[in-house]
């Protein structure tokens, strides 16, 4: 099973793929770190290297004054990649093995949020109707975790990708600058 999880990522970093996309975006997480490390870091601990910083010890982990939280701290606040996955939902309740790589990308890329549309039926007065959902997650403890779920007001049209995967997860972005990009760049 390990064997097969390797060999899926491995294919999947040789693709236009999800994977990849991720892994190249999250090079701009490092860099930000690395600009706060050169910002913050005394002459010791630029000399001792960038590494040795924002690997601490157990104990300089729990402390909130220590460089590598204040390090993590900054690049959190510049920096959350949202990645949108209409059928993340489907996907997750028929047991796909695609939401389990979506769920290996959040717990490997702690920066990355997953948006998606799910589609719920809710009895109202005696009437089933299905009611759709743009609902974001993040990985914690290698579970999904629900961060918001806001209703649409119809259903979602699946249909063109790529402008409604962005209309749909735009209100869970922040910051003064988005870049919307696709796969396949």
């Amino acid at each position: 099973e390990e064997n097969i999880f390797h060999l899926r990522h491995w294919a999947s970093l040789r693709g236009q793929t999800l994977c990849r996309t991720v892994r190249g975006m999250m090079y701009y997480r490092r860099a930000l770190k690395l600009l706060a490390f050169l910002d913050m870091a005394n002459a010791d601990e630029i000399l001792q290297g960038y590494k040795v910083v924002t690997a601490p010890m157990d104990d300089e982990k729990r402390s909130q004054r220590s460089i590598s939280a204040q390090i993590d701290a900054l690049a959190d606040m510049k920096f959350t990649y949202v990645a949108t996955c209409q059928n993340y939902g489907n996907q997750k309740r028929s047991g796909d093995r695609r939401a389990t790589d979506i769920l290996n990308l959040m717990v490997n890329n702690p920066s990355l949020r997953v948006a998606y549309v799910d589609e719920v039926e809710e009895r109202e007065a005696g009437n089933v109707e299905k009611v759709y959902y743009s609902v974001l997650v993040k990985s914690v403890d290698n579970l999904d975790q629900e961060i918001y779920r806001i209703k649409l007001p119809g259903p979602a049209k699946i249909g063109e990708g790529k402008p409604e995967n962005q209309n749909h997860a735009i209100i869970f972005t922040r910051g003064e600058a988005l870049q919307a990009i696709d796969m396949n760049q």
